[in-house]
């Protein structure tokens, strides 16, 4: 194809500065971009609950399925870094760590968490040592220090149990799936209280015959459903084994405040526990349990500014996404929640 009469001046011209232009030294423009300033602060994450932690991992040895609700409320201790330090940031396992009750007596410590006390073990994670379970009503303290920083605290009131009426999983045999999967619609419903603005979660974990946890999948929505109905802002299931926040959707009343709402999903599971080696009586599905969380506001405001910084993570072209914070003069969260359980029989 002939070059158009119109672009022979400009192409003499480029092909006249082609010698000049590989005489100039490559060009590189650097942008000094200056670094906000920064005061290292502790950073930590915590929900008192009035459910007991759980038991050691059943399979300490082996990969595990075992995750319990309690699993996203241990105790994690970190610290803030510069906006520009690369360097992997670790927990901290030098953290002194204390809940305080109203009268100023403490009545709960942390210590460093060993393989067999928590699902996700690495550096920063603590598990607690005199027992402490939240009652609703009352005010509780967090007090944390770490060597070379200031000490930080936060304050909540826990909040009323919730109202359960009903619960029922009704099974499903359409649709794909491994043969020991299990799926079903799941429906509870509740009584808001119309003197409270309040605040919920929703869990569920599998049980044996015996009404025990095990090493069960976790009960998660069922986004490969046909009739999958997931919709934003709507009362859903969260995931007890949820990676940095991505499936806990927090629910407010704002909508059903004083009245009777649902949570109704379509939900899946794996119905298998790990089993020793010739272990004949490996234990069965039994039950569902679901758990409904009553949550302190901080709590609720944490979660959903999580979600909104996972879902900005990696968009050059997102708003910023802070996190809520309630521990001063730190970072982080120390949240409450009062569960009500509701199990449903299965066998």
């Amino acid at each position: 194809m002939k070059t158009p009469t119109y672009l022979y001046p400009k192409v003499k011209s480029l092909l006249a500065l082609l010698p000049a232009l590989a005489l100039l030294p490559g060009c590189e423009t650097v942008v000094d971009l200056p670094e906000p300033p920064h005061t290292p602060r502790i950073a930590l994450q915590y929900t008192l609950s009035n459910t007991p932690p759980p038991p050691a991992n059943p399979n300490p040895n082996g990969s595990s399925y075992y995750y319990d609700i309690t699993t996203s409320r241990q105790l994690f201790v970190s610290n803030s870094q510069r906006i520009f330090d690369t360097k992997y940031l670790e927990g901290r396992d030098d953290a002194t760590v204390e809940i305080r009750n109203e009268q100023g007596a403490v009545v709960e410590r942390f210590k460093p968490a060993d393989r067999n006390q928590v699902q996700s073990y690495g550096p920063g994670s603590y598990v607690p040592t005199m027992g402490l379970l939240g009652q609703p009503g009352k005010t509780y303290t967090l007090r944390a220090a770490l060597p070379g920083f200031e000490t930080v605290e936060s304050t909540l009131t826990m909040p009323a149990a919730p109202v359960i009426e009903s619960a029922t999983f009704a099974p499903r045999t359409s649709g794909s799936g491994q043969s020991n999967q299990t799926r079903g619609r799941l429906l509870v419903t509740l009584t808001d209280n119309p003197a409270t603005t309040d605040y919920y979660l929703a869990f569920a974990r599998v049980l044996d015959k015996q009404g025990r946890p095990g090493n069960w999948s976790p009960v998660q929505l069922d986004y490969e459903s046909e009739t999958s109905d997931f919709e934003v802002g709507t009362f859903q299931l969260s995931n007890t084994g949820s990676y940095r926040g991505y499936e806990i959707y927090p629910y407010a009343d704002t909508n059903v405040n004083g009245q009777r709402f649902s949570l109704n999903s379509n939900v899946s599971f794996y119905a298998q526990s790990y089993c020793p080696p010739n272990q004949s009586n490996c234990p069965e599905v039994g039950y569902l349990e679901v758990f409904i969380s009553a949550i302190t506001a901080d709590a609720y405001n944490f979660y959903q500014s999580q979600r909104r910084y996972n879902d900005a993570d990696g968009n050059p072209f997102a708003e910023p996404a802070p996190l809520s914070s309630n521990i001063k003069p730190g970072y982080g969260l120390f949240g409450g929640a009062t569960d009500a359980t509701y199990r449903i029989k299965l066998f």
